[in-house]
């Protein structure tokens, strides 16, 4: 009973994110992709920590303070996998009982898969621990459940009804099986790290960012991907234009938890880039963003440099300036760069592939949780996470399937499931799909101004890399932009290597930072700058695993 309260619970709050997301992009006539991911998020965001709060009322003050005093709370309540439920029995170790076991019987009559869970209770060689309680998430790609098992409710039975369900989906659960994953706290503990985590992202639904959010955003980079940011003395610096070039590379980071997150996953120090071009006379900053609580404009866009300048700083950005190196500058074609932004301007942030460029790897690229590392996001998480919140938000439309459909050459509207499915019908590994080169010449069902079209999907790095590639700082080498992160732009070795020719204000305010700090109250350097030469293929098959991020010869 009690485990299907907490089943209905997580989908009530699911459903009332969809229903309210659907509200807000009604209302605010939001017309694209990004702009409805954008509502998405923070109304996730805002549901979570509403209801994760409610949950934990009934904490005292002594347990909800030793909650709250955890050092490493960020993404703790990431669930490590640990087997898959098939037709008949299957066994597992548990932390708080002797041994666990589920057995699975489907009724092919009526299409009913009925799992019956059971906690091997202790006896006088295996002593009981007091008040454990084993917290679990049992999934397939079109389903999920959560179940707490006590001394007192040892056992839990599963009832999953595939008459509802794709053929594929039903595939899914006999193929994969049930997906277990345990938490490793029990249920109210996970909702505080939960909401802990959640508080991290709070300023994305604010203009600027509140110091409260920046100081646990700052706790959380000091400790997972372990970039130490300090408070700067001056917090604004003013160059003049002519000292900004075609080409040049604006890095960006805004401490409103996704930021720092894409920074931890990448091994990046940003979470977003931008570039800057001449276009007849006038300095724009050229990037691809989203409109969001804190950006005006959707899309591949340009903002002229002053403007963009007060814009950041409203935002709350931290923005540094890197200018080309000479050479660089004298083989860039900023007439031909140019033409690449006008045909991409205007064009929907580029969330079809934003994964799949930074997943490179069958295991080393997903992000792994302090202070051990030893929890990481994993492929069994990718279906089940994502495939629900498909079901429920069209997640997965936007994030996964059409790029998968892409890897198996197949209509960019095949559903996750059929995806998978299709893979292993060829003897494909499902997990090698994110793994398979994002190519450039790919085209994804996006927008264009709020118009449907096809398209290139660029985010940010991406299309930074665009620009330089377009510009020809890559001629002769075969570069697939689409398999960049922010780490590998900023990393390139493009740039002016004598720091000394940095602007005077720019050395006095910062004057171990290699590279001009513009803008932000918190000290931003760029993790290996300026280290790597451009190479055919580059970034295509390179791990990116915290806190050392360790690149193989090559990468």
């Amino acid at each position: 009973m009690y485990g299907r309260w907490l089943a209905g619970s997580a989908f009530s709050l699911h459903t009332t994110v969809t229903e309210e997301m659907k509200a807000r992009a009604t209302k605010k006539n939001l017309e694209t992709p990004a702009e409805v991911f954008g509502a998405i998020r923070r109304a996730t965001i805002h549901r979570v920590k509403q209801w994760a709060a409610q949950e934990l009322e009934v904490l005292d003050e002594a347990t909800r303070a030793r909650f709250k005093e955890e050092e490493y709370p960020y993404f703790r309540f990431l669930p490590p996998y640990v087997t898959a439920l098939r037709e008949g029995l299957v066994t597992w170790s548990s932390p708080c009982f002797r041994g666990a076991s589920a057995r699975t019987r489907t009724n092919k009559a009526t299409g009913i898969v009925t799992t019956t869970i059971n906690m091997v209770a202790h006896d006088h060689t295996h002593p009981r621990k007091l008040q454990c309680e084993d917290f679990y998430l049992f999934g397939s790609v079109s389903a999920f459940s959560l179940h707490e098992f006590t001394e007192d409710a040892p056992s839990h039975t599963l009832i999953w009804n595939t008459t509802t369900m794709s053929a594929s989906e039903k595939w899914d659960i006999q193929h994969n099986g049930i997906r277990v994953f345990r938490f490793h706290d029990n249920r109210l503990k996970s909702l505080s790290d939960l909401l802990q985590t959640a508080n991290l992202f709070v300023s994305e639904a604010t203009k600027g960012v509140p110091d409260e959010v920046a100081r646990v955003n700052l706790d959380f980079l000091a400790k997972y991907p372990r970039f130490n940011m300090t408070k700067r003395q001056t917090t604004e610096i003013t160059i003049n234009a002519s000292q900004v070039h075609s080409g040049d590379f604006f890095g960006i980071l805004r401490l409103d938890g996704l930021d720092p997150m894409l920074a931890w996953a990448m091994g990046s120090t940003t979470g977003h880039t931008a570039s800057a071009l001449w276009m007849d006379g006038q300095l724009f900053v050229v990037e691809s963003t989203a409109k969001d609580s804190y950006w005006p404009v959707n899309g591949i866009q340009k903002t002229g440099f002053k403007q963009w300048l007060a814009l950041a700083k409203e935002a709350g950005y931290q923005v540094v300036h890197s200018p080309l190196s000479a050479a660089s500058r004298a083989r860039f074609n900023t007439t031909a760069a140019t033409a690449m932004f006008q045909e991409m301007e205007g064009v929907d942030y580029g969330y079809y592939n934003m994964l799949w460029g930074w997943v490179d790897t069958l295991a080393d690229n997903y992000p792994c949780v302090a202070p051990d590392y030893k929890t990481c996001l994993q492929w069994e998480h990718i279906p089940v996470l994502l495939g629900n919140a498909g079901k429920l938000t069209g997640l997965a439309e936007m994030l996964i399937a059409p790029a998968f459909a892409q890897r198996l050459d197949l209509s960019l509207s095949t559903p996750l499931a059929d995806s998978l499915k299709i893979a292993v019908e060829r003897n494909i590994d499902p997990r090698s799909l994110p793994k398979m080169v994002e190519q450039d010449k790919w085209l994804y069902n996006t927008t264009r101004n709020g118009t449907p079209v096809m398209a290139r999907s660029m985010v940010c790095c991406v299309f930074v890399c665009n620009v330089w590639k377009a510009g020809g700082l890559f001629d002769g080498k075969d570069v697939n932009c689409a398999e960049q992160t922010n780490w590998d732009d900023s990393s390139l070795a493009l740039f002016e290597a004598d720091y000394s020719s940095r602007p005077q204000v720019c050395r006095k305010a910062d004057p171990d930072n290699p590279v001009c700090q513009l803008e932000g109250k918190y000290t931003l350097t760029l993790r290996d700058y300026n280290t790597r030469a451009p190479y055919s293929h580059m970034g295509e098959h390179c791990p990116s695993e915290a806190p050392f991020y360790k690149q193989p010869k090559g990468c």
